[in-house]
């Protein structure tokens, strides 16, 4: 080697003992990634600048548009900046309107006309809180108002902390006031009114910003008959406080829900409970399809959707059974949080009720309609989520013909079958449906109050309480709570919050292990060779921007949320058994042949080396496990993308993560000084390498939790599987021919996948219908009480006590009790099978064990119906004979009962 080339690498004399030496880039190299830098940041700006107006106000139709701070550029967002504030807020016009068959009677409408993004306050805007807005007849002897003034459209309501609490409703866009008015002198009519003028005085505000007063006296025009959704709605008398086409929760007929069932999956933190009410319908009328989520202790749930919306409860039809059905409505409170001013993250706090109206059509068939449907769902906390879940349900609605006698025997709702589905599944459903139908609900009957409700105006109230609405527009509007104070964000601040979150993922627990990995490299590179150190960090950075690029596509062009990759098993179970397979790697059972991954001591030189290729999938691997962390910043920073943002923004601000994670290795790159802190080279490194399995380990103890109960096994008997495999191949050492190593790895990797197929055949899940027909028995779970009460019916009982980490029970269950044999008998018997799980500690199982003098399980006791104090028991393993002989001596059920309950001695059946 030549002289020059060994002053590369002579430590200098002036460098503190022990530590690393961080050579100098030479010039290009550091100009090369400064450009990079610039170059990356400068296009995603002006890609930026460049998209338009930042952020598009939310689809009024989802019922929170106007009622939050947008995140815009306000005026400067506007297609005319210049037109700002010199066109008037509001305008206004006042009609007349007769009403067929009523001449002494008109409607009076007022419709107003707001510019965006300018509100009005309601009429019913409650006192402590802005003005509300208020209409009056100026000097109008010939007409009087009968009842009150109301809208054509239920307001947006928030509740507003800077007016202590106060609920704020507002309207926006078009909005029209009307009121049903009746003519006073007897010779008028609509058409020969005199001018009527109509006073209105409101207040017209910006969200967030300065308000101005709308106070306009109008003259009234008569323009015709009133249209029938205006006549019906005008006629409907409703109390002052509701609005032509609310539906409060009062009108909704009470439905006795105490003895419905609960669906929950698992222990998972939701539970459900679903009917539809009423049970019959004929032709042209409605129900209801109703769905209530009960979170547990402080989850909480998201608000309901008719579509794939991210950070929502998604609601989808698969079959409407040929009926129409609207979208789903609650009135229930949307608590609003902004983790980050203008970040907005909404959800239910509680319980929660969806309706969904249905209608049957005129042409609709007669007989039980069966209405298919899916949900997904999520729990989360302040601090953290459950994995999305989906449930499928069905609807039974029998249909009618008109006018046939009710056939549902007094019942008012029936319950739904609800079963588990993946979220998936239920995601790409609810995206690729459009179910929707407009409802226009029937206006519920007026209190009967002994008299003709419309005696003052003469005329009766029928039809429709609407005026053109939708019903997912129709319903109650939730109620939202504002947290914090609204402000605007400008593109350029969430960009700076992005990258930001992205610098902070590489601390997240989940990215530790890989970080760990790259702390050793930074060692390894210290006193090496300039431009390899840089081009190294270079490929760890490129390989963190592909899997944001991947991610960039499946959040906006497929609405994935950040994170639903691992809502699929077959992810979690690739990560699981990845992270397992690099503890193993590192513990020292096996060589991972990947350079700068490579841990045994045999591998010196892929320990030495860190190639290009292992440095762009380290970085892929490290941004893939990030996924399950956010990290501060980025929930509200994702809550924009799939909705509130464009898809340019979208991809502009998720690729800015992706540069947040990657800038620190880069910098590093251009500037390897930075390592200069770094320990040399040396049997630290064998420790802390031992360290970072623990870390892994501690990742694979993560995505375990995730799984649900039923999968835990299976999983846990694959990952043996997956270290007996790494055992295999950690026996031929690296030095080792090709041939012999590829054996090794064929083997091991043979075996891995075996035991982890046998364990998800013979020990994974099994679904719920499936078990249910693989349950030959119809079993009860043990219960003292139901116990003695079957035995009073003089009921033949078959208890079995088991345990799933007992072995026999389970060879038992399987070989000799839940048979076609067994089952066969048991009916014939009438005898009621009982099991007794003894999984978990049970004080009255151990008190049941020890009346039958046992101490130890598989025990089968079987009462017979004619004695239930001589109960014949089956200790340890059985027969398929035994159980059928034991069964045939206590002889079928009795159709007395017995008195005596007290258990003497038991006959025991000895078995051999």
């Amino acid at each position: 080697m030549k002289r020059t080339n060994l002053k590369r690498f002579q430590r200098p004399q002036s460098s503190p003992r022990g530590s690393a030496v961080a050579p100098r880039v030479s010039s290009p190299l550091r100009a090369l990634g400064t450009a990079w830098l610039a170059a990356t940041m400068g296009v995603v700006l002006l890609l930026g600048m460049s998209a338009g107006p930042l952020v598009t106000p939310t689809n009024a139709d989802e019922g929170d548009a106007g009622l939050f701070p947008s995140l815009s550029l306000g005026r400067y967002g506007e297609s005319d900046p210049g037109s700002f504030g010199q066109q008037d807020p509001a305008t206004a016009k006042a009609s007349l309107h007769s009403i067929a068959d009523h001449p002494d009677s008109v409607v009076i409408a007022v419709d107003v006309t707001l510019q965006s993004p300018w509100h009005i306050y309601s009429l019913t805007q409650p006192t402590g809180g802005p003005l509300p807005t208020k209409l009056s007849l100026v000097d109008a002897e010939s007409l009087e108002i009968v009842g009150d003034w109301r809208s054509d459209s239920v307001p947006k309501r928030s509740v507003s902390q800077e007016f202590g609490g106060i609920t704020i409703e507002e309207h926006d866009g078009n909005v029209q006031f009307f009121a049903l008015a009746k003519i006073q002198d007897a010779d008028l009519t609509a058409e020969s009114l005199p001018e009527i003028q109509v006073e209105i005085n409101a207040l017209t505000c910006l969200t967030g910003g300065a308000c101005q007063p709308f106070d306009e006296t109008l003259t009234a025009t008569f323009t015709g008959q009133a249209a029938p959704e205006l006549q019906a709605a005008a006629l409907a008398k409703t109390s002052a406080q509701a609005t032509a086409n609310q539906v409060t929760a009062a009108e909704v007929e009470k439905v006795d829900t105490s003895e419905m069932k609960l669906f929950q999956e698992d222990d998972y933190a939701i539970e459900w409970r679903a009917y539809v009410t009423p049970p019959t319908l004929s032709p042209g009328q409605q129900g209801k399809l109703v769905f209530t989520a009960i979170p547990v202790g402080e989850y909480h749930t998201y608000p309901g959707v008719a579509g794939d919306d991210p950070l929502s409860t998604n609601f989808a039809i698969e079959d409407k059974a040929g009926l129409r059905i609207a979208a789903p409505t609650t009135d229930a409170e949307i608590i609003k949080e902004e983790p980050i001013p203008g970040l907005v993250n909404q959800f239910h706090h509680g319980e929660v009720t969806w309706t969904m109206p249905i209608e049957v059509p005129a042409d609709a068939q007669s007989g039980e309609q069966t209405i298919r449907g899916a949900i997904g769902y999520q729990a989360c906390t302040s601090a953290s989520c459950l994995v999305p879940k989906g449930l499928r349900f069905e609807a039974i609605v029998n249909v009618q013909p008109a006018g046939a006698p009710d056939s549902s025997d007094g019942a008012n709702a029936t319950e739904m079958k609800l079963v588990s589905a993946k979220f998936g599944e239920v995601k790409s459903l609810a995206g690729n449906t459009n179910w929707v139908d407009t409802i226009e609900p029937v206006a519920p009957p007026a209190p009967d109050s002994g008299a003709d409700s419309n005696a003052d105006t003469g005329v009766e109230a029928t039809g429709p309480a609407t005026v053109g609405q939708s019903d997912s527009e129709a319903g109650v509007s939730p109620i939202v709570v504002e947290t914090s104070s609204g402000t605007s964000m400008t593109f350029p601040v969430i960009l700076a919050f992005a990258l930001l979150g992205g610098f902070i993922l590489n601390f997240m627990p989940c990215v530790l292990p890989v970080v760990g990995l790259k702390v050793m490299s930074f060692v390894q590179q210290a006193g090496s060779d300039r431009r390899r150190a840089f081009l190294l960090n270079f490929s760890y950075a490129s390989g963190i921007m592909a899997i944001f690029v991947l991610l960039a596509v499946l959040m906006v062009m497929f609405s994935m949320a950040w994170g639903e990759m691992f809502t699929h098993p077959e992810v979690r179970i690739a990560m699981i058994v990845l992270m397992f397979a690099m503890a193993l790697s590192y513990f020292g059972v096996w060589e991972l042949p990947a350079p700068g991954m490579a841990s045994s001591k045999g591998a010196q030189d892929l320990q030495q080396r860190e190639g290009y290729t292992g440095a762009f999938f380290k970085g892929m691997f490290a941004t893939v496990l990030s996924t399950p962390c956010s990290g501060p910043f980025l929930g509200g920073i994702f809550a924009l993308i799939g909705g509130k943002l464009p898809p340019l923004q979208s991809t502009i601000v998720i690729l800015v993560v992706g540069i947040g994670m990657s800038v620190p290795y880069v910098i590093m790159g251009i500037w390897p000084r930075l390592m200069a802190w770094l320990p040399k080279p040396g049997p630290w490194m064998e420790t802390f390498k031992e360290f970072l399995a623990f870390l892994f380990l501690a990742t694979v103890a993560f995505f375990f939790y995730t799984f649900n109960d039923a999968d835990k096994m299976w999983v846990f008997v694959a990952l043996m599987g997956v270290w007996f495999g790494c055992w295999i191949i950690g026996k031929t050492p690296s030095w080792q021919s090709v041939q012999r190593r590829l054996i090794a790895w064929v083997s091991g990797i043979g075996v891995a996948v075996a035991i982890s197929v046998l364990a998800f055949n013979y020990l994974g899940p099994v679904p719920a219908d499936q078990q249910a027909q693989e349950e030959l028995l119809a079993w009860e779970p043990y219960d003292e009480a139901r116990l003695q009460e079957l035995q009073a019916e003089g009921k033949t009982v078959l208890l079995d006590f088991t345990a799933k980490w007992c072995v026999n029970c389970i060879i038992n269950l399987g070989v000799a009790i839940d048979t076609q044999p067994t089952a066969d008998l048991v009916e014939e018997l009438d005898a009621v099978a009982m099991y007794a799980d003894w999984t978990d500690r049970s004080p009255e199982i151990k008190a049941k064990l020890d009346e039958l003098q046992s101490k130890s399980i598989p025990l089968l006791a079987i009462y017979p119906g004619d004695n239930p104090t001589q109960p014949i028991l089956l200790r340890d393993l059985v027969t398929q004979q035994n159980v059928l002989t034991a069964l045939r001596q206590a002889g079928p059920s009795q159709s007395s009962g017995i008195a005596n309950r007290k258990v003497s001695q038991p006959e025991t059946l000895i078995t051999r």
